[in-house]
């Protein structure tokens, strides 16, 4: 793992990369890392959580997953009184089916 001061505002992605499953059996424990401005201790390391559905072996130096900075964004919550106004898509998971 490595460990990152970010600055104040922003948050890392940690993620595999899309071969990790393929090459070696691995996928990511939790899916998709978060990492925010306070994770910043001289022990906090970056590191990808995986679990091993086959025997394998990662060569060193490998590259096995990767990471983005996203800028934080600013929004504002509100409760909706009146009805939204487009399609409806069949709900969460739907992928758009019909």
């Amino acid at each position: 793992g490595v460990s990152i001061k970010l600055p104040e505002g922003y948050w890392g992605q940690l993620v595999p990369r899309s071969s990790l499953y393929a090459k070696y059996g691995l996928i990511q424990t939790n899916s998709f890392g978060v990492i925010d401005e306070s994770y910043c201790g001289d022990e906090d390391r970056w590191k990808l959580p995986v679990i091993a559905l086959r025997d394998t072996v990662i060569p060193k130096n490998e590259r096995i997953c990767q990471f983005r900075i996203v800028k934080k964004q600013d929004f504002d919550i509100f409760n909706q009184e009146t009805p939204l106004t487009g399609p409806n898509r069949g709900g969460f998971g739907s992928t758009g089916g019909k």
